[in-house]
């Protein structure tokens, strides 16, 4: 029998304990994971900068691609909540419904185009939607990377059916603006994991106010 300990176990016993991390558990979300995955890109921009290799190219835009996708879904959460409470009715927001559309996609335009919707369906003055230079950004992502499959994979497939193929992702070689476009897909995570987050939050509060002096009038 081999003694040779499990991939995922905590140090040993007597051993350094400050080499344990912690994954799972009720604290891990979309939010908490989309956060680390943001973070994890703009580690790996400073150290590109200090020493450019292009081989990390690719996986910076992967991390924010994926994180700004979990920001973007955890901000759909809470304005569909916020919908609920506003009495809204349409079957779209309910909790269970929302978790299998959420589930099926990866598109980035789908999701802002969502949180853009919901937000617009909101008492929020003009935060009604997502500002233009995060929206150009989500936009422009969207363009490079529809479904999630650009950044993952050196190939991905078109067509469907016989007409299936499989061609490269990144067919033409490409100079690219690093340190601008991780500063612009970094601002752009931020606004909807940080702002927005933030902005509904403080709806939520709004909407407790009005329910709790409704119930003394």
């Amino acid at each position: 029998m081999s003694n040779r300990r499990g991939l995922f176990e905590p140090v040993p016993e007597g051993g350094d304990w400050r080499g344990n991390a912690m994954i799972g558990g009720p604290w891990e979300d979309d939010a908490t994971l989309a956060a680390g995955f943001l973070e994890a890109a703009d580690i790996l921009v400073e150290h590109w900068c200090a020493r450019p290799t292009d081989t990390l190219v690719v996986p910076i835009f992967l991390n924010y691609r994926h994180g700004i996708e979990l920001a973007l879904k955890d901000a759909i959460r809470s304005g569909a909540k916020c919908l609920r409470r506003d009495q809204h009715n349409d079957p779209a927001i309910q909790r269970h419904v929302l978790e299998q559309r959420l589930m099926r996609t990866h598109s980035i335009g789908e999701l802002a185009s969502t949180l853009n919707g919901y937000l617009g369906c909101l008492r929020l003055g003009d935060d009604s939607r997502l500002d233009p230079d995060t929206q150009e950004a989500l936009d422009s992502l969207h363009a490079l990377d529809a479904n999630g499959q650009a950044f993952r994979y050196s190939t991905v497939k078109t067509g469907s059916g016989k007409n299936t193929k499989i061609v490269p992702a990144r067919p033409d070689l490409q100079h690219v603006n690093l340190p601008a476009t991780a500063q612009a897909l970094h601002d752009a995570g931020t606004l909807v994991l940080q702002g927005v987050s933030t902005q509904l939050y403080v709806y939520e509060e709004y909407q407790q106010e009005m329910a709790e002096q409704a119930e003394v009038w």
